[in-house]
């Protein structure tokens, strides 16, 4: 088969590309908090939860990848309702004027955190230790807030708590896994947060970076009770090859024989609501390829596991469709990658390389893959953006696609084809967007 018409292929890549961005910008946080937020005489709601009119100090609190955006909405659509603004988000993520001149700006690394954002963790629980019974805390929620909530637990330091992380991360754990030990470990972690702002009442407002919503799993849930304690986190660590005599597993084992079961106090005093998540984002995806003309179907499950084999799969998938019309499948989720090699990239260019091997010379196949946050593990793009001539473009610029795929290479092979995907930090994180397009044979 040859591959398709060059103004046909690129012309199916800018509907996926004009899809992908469709969905980044339904997710945006200014976008989210005008729709949210309303305001009435006596009370103020915020996604159709009133928010407690309290007598004491108003403090708000934006932890994230999108906080510097969600920080400056809540400003915009509510000013002057804060006594009190702080904002821990990764270096580099840029905040408006307005809310550097409000706000306490901090900043960490990510996705390994570093004695700044360690810094201002241990700032930020000391600021919400000094709230009272008559104040409110609200915290403004995004992903990567467990790099950045970077204060370990006492007894343990900064470097033992990020080898444990990155050794996880590299075994492929999936986010649950990796969050049940950071919940241990980490001083904000598992209502580490909420318990220091005790008794002041706690409303947290998410913008989901973890399949499925699990409260406790986003960024290792620091204003909610732990599901699971100290021998738990053992048996992950024990169940990815990673546990031994260490200080992290040392301190488990002790944690774990002194183990409360009773229910935190603080509990009572808390809400939660999601505000986005990567629902919102397939929708929007969805909406703007059906207005494109494409039959749309919303993938029914997310899209977990190993990233290279999940590409294979929706590879074997493109390839026996056979579309009398543009035909569009759109999936969420998140993979993950087991590293075993030294390569650049990240689990949606590995998932879009391993497609691009099983479809090279097929015509009428695209797929996209990319990071709603706009960065994909440890590169600069947010994903890639492949179809049936990826391959040889990769062969041509002189790299055997195989072999990047084995070393874990795969920005290096995609940015070589030009198939790479660059936003640039996007402000906002529900997890990622894999879309499939496929176009009648030509007749």
């Amino acid at each position: 088969m040859a591959p398709m018409e060059t103004s046909d292929r690129l012309s199916v890549r800018r509907d996926a590309t004009r899809a992908f961005a469709a969905a980044v910008d339904a997710v945006r946080p200014a976008v989210l908090l005008r729709h949210a937020v309303a305001r009435s005489t006596n009370a103020i709601e915020v996604s159709g939860i009133a928010l407690p009119n309290v007598s004491g100090r108003r403090m708000l609190v934006a932890i994230g990848k999108a906080a510097p955006g969600l920080a400056a909405a809540w400003l915009r659509e509510l000013p002057g309702w804060a006594d009190e603004i702080f904002v821990l988000t990764p270096h580099g993520v840029p905040a408006e004027p307005s809310l550097e001149a409000a706000a306490t700006i901090r900043r960490g690394a990510h996705p390994f955190p570093d004695a700044a954002g360690e810094a201002a963790a241990r700032e930020l629980l000391e600021r919400a230790g000094r709230l009272g019974t008559n104040d409110l805390l609200v915290v403004l929620l995004s992903g990567g807030g467990s790099a950045l909530l970077a204060a370990p637990e006492r007894g343990l330091t900064r470097e033992e708590v990020t080898a444990t992380t990155r050794a996880l991360l590299a075994s492929g754990a999936p986010i649950g896994a990796v969050n049940t030990v950071r919940r241990e470990i980490l001083a904000a972690g598992g209502g580490g947060l909420a318990a220091a702002a005790a008794p002041a009442r706690v409303v947290t407002f998410i913008l989901s970076d973890v399949v499925g919503d699990p409260l406790p799993d986003i960024a290792s849930g620091p204003t909610v009770p732990s599901p699971t304690g100290p021998a738990d986190a053992l048996v992950i660590l024990e169940r990815y090859g990673i546990a031994g005599d260490g200080a992290v597993t040392a301190f488990l084992r002790r944690r774990a024989r002194a183990a409360a079961c009773e229910k935190p106090s603080w509990t009572g005093r808390t809400s939660t609501v999601i505000l986005a998540n990567n629902g919102t984002a397939t929708d929007a995806a969805a909406r703007r390829l059906e207005a494109d003309g494409y039959r749309v179907l919303r993938a029914a499950r997310f899209l977990t596991g190993e990233a290279s084999a999940r590409g294979r799969q929706l590879a074997a998938l493109a390839q026996a469709l056979v579309p009398r019309a543009p035909y569009a499948i759109v999936f969420g989720g998140e993979t993950t990658v087991t590293v075993r090699g030294t390569g650049r990239g990240g689990r949606n260019q590995e998932l879009a390389l391993a497609a691009a091997i099983l479809l090279d010379g097929v015509p009428g196949r695209v797929l996209l893959a990319a990071g709603t946050d706009g960065i994909d593990g440890m590169s600069p793009n947010a994903g890639a953006l492949i179809d049936g001539t990826t391959a040889a473009r990769i062969r041509a610029a002189g790299i055997d696609p195989s072999r990047a795929l084995a070393a874990n290479d795969s920005a290096t092979a995609l940015e070589a084809a030009g198939d790479v995907l660059v936003t640039g930090p996007t402000g906002t994180n529900v997890c990622d967007l894999t879309l499939l397009l496929a176009t009648p044979a030509p007749r």
